[in-house]
């Protein structure tokens, strides 16, 4: 191709281009070897080199200051035309958008109700993603002993197939949309929860409330779903600390918080789907609910939601729960553990529905947690725990507040007595700079659950249907107001009560404190 003319003639038309000249389509020689084509490839390098040339003088930022060349020379810095502006900064003609959404007026929270009694709550957040949740009365406490373990298989059963939609086309709606569908069976809620960008907030309500309120309940799914659950519960039991809390509940209350949430696998044996459906149709009821949303309007909720929901799907049983707090305790036989665990709890009397209880919960639970090595302990010198975590069950009108720590199976009396005595030097007294640091750390934690839309709609729906309100601000409030004298003040409330004393492991190394021996030391 060395001697083709049209090559010869692309390096003249360059050549001109660099001083400035603009080459015609008529001075282009046709080739021969290139056959027809070459016309088009001309054609194409010229359309190329003059819309760049135009492009570039139709831009006012990059207009010549010194001159009117164009042309390559222009664009690659040969010619007198340049660009003066450096590159960490903006053109001088260039509009910059602007970085944040953010409102005028902050979003508020506003509730309201559906026409078949179900109560909403909704914040139109800034964020990019709507989240609806529906939470309803349920889970372990409102199990009979014939129904044991039915909140467990419901929440294996979750988005399943409908009276309108198979599994299939639920799954591939709720796909197609990138949204994401969880649902959670608790001790005293079950919360179903649906997210997705604000822009599909119309198809993860009406997905939502077909999953929850129409489910078909196929006798194929559920014993699938009932294997699920039977793998996912002895997995679960196999873990020390999931049994120990389960086993912690038991001794505590007697009624239905002390009803066990991962219960043997073996109760599951002969569940099924007609067995769920008597479940379903006692806590999925949708004038007990509370729907919650974050991205969405309360107007446009209500519009999405009241059509989905009427007065004819109400059911007309409802399942009840009542539990008391008495204190006990369990010992744990596991001779094959290679540590030994120690629990030790107390009523946190008021649960959720006591704003203060529930943020001296918090708090004290801070104080206890061994594992928050930024946190300045009194005391450092329990060289026996291994392990030492602290918890916080709260639930409607009460709850439990304690530790549960871990050692060598031959220290487990040293080990009850640290637990004894870590609850104990928060009774007597907290330090400020201590409890500063605690209060910190229970309000990051509970602002980092509301950060995500997910995690607001949680708390917002378990809040709305265990106290009947919601306010953000109230925690943290709460816990700011605390003092060294409150929280001082609550533990020795708890320590009033009969204590909840659970231990777990090989138990013959050593002999572990009796309950009536730990009782009279609060």
């Amino acid at each position: 191709l060395t001697g083709c003319p049209a090559l010869q003639s692309a390096r003249a038309c360059d050549s001109n281009l660099l001083e400035g000249q603009v080459v015609s389509r008529a001075q282009q020689a046709p080739c021969t070897m290139l056959g027809s084509a070459a016309p088009a490839v001309g054609s194409a390098l010229m359309r190329a080199f003059t819309s760049s040339s135009a492009a570039a003088a139709a831009v006012p930022a990059l207009a010549s200051k010194s001159g009117s060349s164009t042309g390559l020379a222009s664009m690659f810095g040969f010619g007198s035309s340049r660009i003066d502006t450096p590159l960490s900064e903006p053109l001088p003609t260039s509009v910059v958008p602007l970085r944040s959404t953010l409102p005028v007026v902050a979003p508020k929270l506003q509730s309201g109700a559906l026409e078949a009694g179900t109560k909403l709550m909704a914040i139109d957040s800034v964020s990019p993603v709507s989240s609806v949740a529906l939470v309803f009365e349920g889970g372990s406490a409102f199990e009979s002993p014939e129904l044991a373990g039915a909140g467990r298989v419901l929440e294996n059963m979750a988005y399943k197939a409908t009276a309108n939609r198979t599994t299939f086309r639920l799954t591939r709606e709720l796909e197609k949309i990138g949204a994401i569908a969880t649902c959670s069976a608790g001790r005293d809620h079950i919360a179903y929860t649906v997210s997705a960008v604000k822009l599909h907030a119309p198809e993860i309500v009406e997905a939502l409330l077909d999953a929850t309120l129409n489910p078909k309940l196929n006798y194929h799914e559920v014993a699938e779903a009932v294997a699920a659950t039977k793998a996912s519960l002895a997995a679960a039991l196999r873990d020390p600390t999931t049994l120990i809390t389960d086993v912690l509940h038991r001794a505590a209350f007697d009624g239905s918080l002390g009803q066990p949430l991962n219960v043997d696998p073996q109760l599951l044996d002969g569940f099924n789907n007609n067995m769920l459906k008597e479940y379903v149709a006692s806590v999925l009821n949708p004038s007990t609910a509370v729907l919650a949303a974050a991205g969405v309007g309360l107007d446009e909720f209500q519009q999405l939601a009241n059509p989905l929901v009427s007065s004819e799907r109400v059911s007309g049983s409802t399942a009840t729960s009542s539990s008391t707090y008495v204190g006990g305790a369990l010992n744990l036989v596991a001779n094959t553990s290679p540590l030994a665990y120690v629990a030790l709890a107390f009523e946190a009397k008021g649960g959720l529905s006591d704003p203060k209880s529930a943020a001296a919960a918090a708090v004290v639970k801070a104080l206890l947690d061994e594992s928050r090595s930024m946190l300045p302990h009194a005391s450092k010198d329990h060289s026996v725990l291994k392990s030492a975590t602290a918890f916080a069950h709260l639930y409607k009108g009460t709850g439990l507040v304690g530790l549960v720590a871990s050692s060598a199976p031959a220290q487990a009396a040293q080990l009850a007595d640290a637990v004894v005595k870590k609850i104990e030097n928060v009774a007597k007294g907290v330090p400020e700079a201590q409890l500063k640091q605690a209060k910190r750390l229970a309000i990051s934690a509970y602002k980092a659950t509301l950060a995500s839309s997910t995690g607001l709609v949680g708390v917002l729906g378990q809040q709305l249907l265990l106290t009947g309100q919601f306010n953000p601000a109230e925690f943290p409030a709460a816990v700011e107001a605390l003092t060294s004298a409150d929280v001082s003040s609550f533990v020795s409330k708890a320590l009033k009560s009969a204590p909840t004393y659970v231990t777990y492991g090989s138990l013959s190394a050593a002999r572990v404190p009796r309950y009536d021996v730990i009782a009279k030391r609060f």
